[in-house]
């Protein structure tokens, strides 16, 4: 999941370097284009929109991945008391 997340970030950083370059080649070599170039810059605009919301679910789940395995940790902890309780009664009824 680490790597797939890690791609895609540089999938949508590359995307929005492409769309600049050829923003920037299409204002140089045609600057009479506004229609294409507008088109292209809200088209960017978007995207970094896109990203920002990307960013954001990225950390809510590198935070909600951690609060599973807190979570599952103390559940585990949990369990292994009961083990030791369950033990500890069967020694007490033992003795009886």
């Amino acid at each position: 999941m680490e790597l797939e997340l890690l791609s895609s970030r540089i999938n949508l950083n590359h995307i929005c370097l492409k769309m600049q370059v050829s923003i920037d080649d299409i204002k140089t070599k045609h600057p009479n284009r506004t229609d294409l170039i507008s088109s292209m810059e809200q088209s960017l605009h978007e995207i970094k929109k896109a990203m920002l919301v990307y960013q954001t679910l990225e950390k809510e789940f590198r935070s909600a991945r951690q609060m599973n395995f807190d979570l599952q940790r103390i559940n585990l902890e949990q369990l292994q008391e009961i083990q030791n309780f369950k033990r500890q009664i069967e020694l007490n009824n033992m003795e009886l």
